[in-house]
Order: structure tokens, then sequence, then C-alpha cells
């Protein structure tokens, strides 16, 4: 088997522990591909701020593309590009829209440097520590932002399927929808700005084809990303539309999976 030019991965689920961490062994298998010439990259609906704040990962990474691919960060430098945001006026129309298909639903808008959002919901569970700007409910929540790099919704006592299935029907040109299974939330960004996507344009700056990439993932998020890569690892216990798509499967976060498939590949193990 080959050596791959990038190795790319979902980092919650699938790099990371439940702890939010970097385990030692991960972290020795990516730094062993990177001695070898292989980049690595985050590939992960977290915001910049949320990489670099785990400061492991910094050491054995090229880049992250942040955002569900609207966001390409650079951990050397600590420097965030906002790529693909979702123009203003359609950020407004997708929030009425979605106001109406879950009358209970919270807002937040990232912009990639902070969440604005109108309800302390949105602190509930949330264990990125993202810094928060409150807004009065009566605020314009989308003309209090400079720029939309995702709408976050949330509904309280949901799931992300069901908020999916009250949803489906919203078709608005120039956004797409991310559901995280049970936990209640949707994530709305830009069209263009998929794991997949972002991971291809990456990939072509620096000459490399989809052929040279190995992917791991284990949500529907990350299904563009394990779709396009020409070698794509699905966890275990992932979601079925990752299973789906996915190439091979190897072990759970839990287990180091990353590393173990890493370590197969580059003949480690």
């Amino acid at each position: 088997m080959p050596a791959p030019k990038v190795i790319a991965t979902d980092l919650d689920g699938t790099l990371l522990g439940r702890d939010g961490r970097l385990s030692p062994r991960n972290q020795k298998a990516l730094q062993a591909a990177r001695e070898l010439g292989v980049l690595t990259v985050a590939v992960t609906a977290r915001a910049p701020r949320a990489v670099y704040r785990i400061p492991e990962l910094a050491p054995v990474l090229d880049a992250a593309i942040c955002s569900n691919g609207a966001i390409v960060y650079d951990p050397a430098t600590q420097t965030a590009d906002l790529r693909r945001p979702i123009p203003l006026p359609v950020a407004r129309e997708l929030h009425e829209r979605m106001r109406d298909a879950l009358p209970d639903a919270v807002f937040a808008v990232e912009t990639g440097e902070r969440r604005l959002t109108q309800s302390t919901f949105h602190q509930l569970g949330v264990h990125l520590n993202d810094p928060w700007v409150f807004l009065d409910p009566g605020d314009d929540l989308i003309g209090a932002a400079d720029a939309v790099a995702e709408l976050v919704v949330r509904v309280p006592d949901s799931t992300g399927e069901a908020m999916h299935e009250a949803t489906r029907h919203i078709d608005l040109p120039g956004v797409r929808l991310w559901h995280w299974g049970s936990f209640p939330e949707i994530e709305c960004t830009a069209t263009e700005a998929t794991k997949g996507a972002a991971l291809a344009a990456w990939c072509a700056e620096r000459g490399i084809d989809a052929a040279d990439v190995v992917a791991f993932g284990d949500m529907p998020n990350d299904v563009p990303m394990l779709s396009w890569a020409g070698r794509s690892y699905a966890m275990g216990g992932a979601h079925p539309d990752a299973i789906a798509v996915a190439t091979a499967r190897t072990g759970p976060a839990a287990e180091d999976g990353v590393a173990q498939a890493v370590e197969a590949i580059l003949g480690l193990a």
C-alpha cells in the first residue's frame, strides 16, 4: 500500500478522545507521518480558536480546515482565512426560514472569531469554550455580524435527525444544512463550504490528487471528504452515512482508530 501525500482527519469523534484531547498514540502516529513527508490536515466543524486551544495539535498539523470548510487555519502562524462565508442577505433569509420551520429554535452566528447569540442555551453542553457575544432578544442577529461562517441552530430536547426532517423543505440557493445525529443542532454553511470541497481545493493548491489522500471521519458532515479521498476510513461507531461512503473501517476514537490505520498504512505497526 503506497504512502499517501496527505492525511486528513475530522477531530471530534475521530482523532480526539471523549475528553477532547489528542492521545499520545495518535500524536505519535501523525508526527511519524509528517517526518515521512506526509502533510496532515484537520478537517473539522470547529472554529479555528477551538483548534489552537488544544496545544498538542499544532505540532502535528500542517493546516486545519474549520467550520465545515468555510475557514482555512494555519496552526504555525495562528492565522485564519474565511474563504467561504454565507452572504449576509442569504443568511438573513435563511434565519427567517429556519425560525418558521423550528419555532422553538435558538440561533447563533459563527464568524470565525466569535459567536453571537440571543440565548444562553447555546452555552449548555458546549465543550469548546467559545467566546460568546450575547444580544438582546430584539436585536438583529444577522445585522450584528460582520461575516457569517455558519448559522448555528439548536432546539432544546430535540435531535439533529428530527430537526433535519423539519427543515428538509428549505432549499435556499447558496447554503447547505448539516446535522449531528442525536445532537440537537443544525449548522448551516455556504454551499461550497463542505469538508470535501475545501480539502480538494487545499490539495489542488499543492498539486495533490484525491488518490494521494487518506481521510478519517465519523459523521454526516464528513461524507463529502470521505467520498472525495482516494482512501477513507469510517471510525468504529460512526454514523451510517459515513460508513456507507468510506472505503474502509478502523477502530473507534476511544481506541485510537486513526493511529491504528496510520500505523498500518505507513508500516509502523
